[in-house]
């Protein structure tokens, strides 16, 4: 992806641009309701190329204030039957300054950079927004992945209250929480749903539901990953209709977990999500994919008799 120019090419067909596809999210506005997750560019090194595939915003980092080696080696498996990956990566990378670098060189697509950020402390987040909010449209707080030790501290609801109050008061930029998947079990459900409720009540913009879902495996060095891919996406249907009750409208909801196709786009955006993020599905189905979910989105419109994102309802249509 750091290839200069044969990106380009990647322009002709994908439908970025199409009024239809227009898509408003917290008071922003980019051109796809398609986006990037998280953790594939954890520097933001290739950002402009990436968005040139066809999304409507791509999400860089997450970043953290200094940099990190992530966890021992091997830390990334394909479940290839499955069309999934378990990964146990623990935000590796090279520290907010040397992001904040590779961000200043996007300045003409900055208003579709949302910067993903982590840390075991206030402090440490509120430091990386400091520096690097000029170059972006909105943060987005991870607060979940399951791979990384001390980001539980902030699934308490009144420390998550407290991190989200302090941040909002050193940036006016549009502020989004990474929420972890939550399971069947009556109390694991109970206390995701009280951090969701927090930060409704603290005024965050915008929520991603959800992040990868732990797991164990032998073959991941530390015992344990995140798994994600196709297998998790009813799950992500799931967690969208319980949220969209609570909601009420007050925060815009990004989809993100095994959404691979514009199928899987048009039901998100249904069960009440504004728009979708993707990753483990471009990694099985390469870079045409984003135009090829812009593409099939607007042909599903187009049947369904629809001419603006925000109506979409219901099943998608049969093609």
């Amino acid at each position: 992806m750091r290839v200069p120019y044969v990106w380009n090419l990647f322009n002709i067909n994908n439908s970025v641009g199409n009024k239809s596809l227009e898509t408003k999210l917290f008071g922003n506005s980019y051109p796809s309701p398609l986006g990037l997750a998280a953790g594939f560019d954890k520097d933001c090194n290739t950002l402009n190329n990436v968005i040139k595939l066809g999304f409507g915003f791509v999400t860089g980092g997450t970043v953290t204030l200094t940099s990190r080696p992530g966890n021992p080696k091997p830390r990334v498996i394909r479940i290839t039957k499955d069309k999934a990956i378990i990964n146990a990566l623990g935000f590796p990378g090279k520290g907010v300054e040397y992001s904040v670098k590779n961000l200043k060189k996007f300045q003409s697509i900055k208003r579709r950079i949302i910067l993903s950020v982590s840390g075991t402390i206030e402090d440490e987040i509120i430091e990386c927004i400091q520096l690097s909010k000029s170059f972006i449209s909105a943060f987005e707080i991870n607060i979940s992945s399951p791979n990384t030790s001390g980001l539980k501290v902030f699934q308490n609801p009144s420390r998550l209250g407290e991190l989200i109050e302090a941040v909002k008061k050193n940036t006016d930029k549009p502020i989004i929480i990474k929420f972890p998947p939550w399971n069947n079990s009556f109390d694991n459900k109970k206390e995701m749903i009280k951090l969701i409720e927090t930060s409704l009540m603290t005024n965050v913009e915008g929520m991603v539901i959800s992040n990868t879902h732990p797991k164990e495996s032998k073959s991941i060095k530390i015992g344990r990953g995140g798994y994600s891919g196709e297998p998790i996406f009813p799950d992500t249907l799931k967690m969208l209709r319980e949220v969209q009750a609570i909601n009420n409208g007050c925060a815009d909801i990004i989809a993100c977990g095994g959404i691979s196709s514009a199928n899987d786009l048009w039901k998100v955006l249904a069960c009440g999500a504004k728009a979708g993020q993707i990753y483990t599905s471009l990694v099985y189905q390469g870079p045409s994919l984003p135009s090829k979910i812009n593409n099939g989105l607007i042909k599903l419109m187009k049947i369904a008799g629809i001419n603006k994102i925000n109506e979409i309802n219901g099943e998608p249509p049969k093609i």
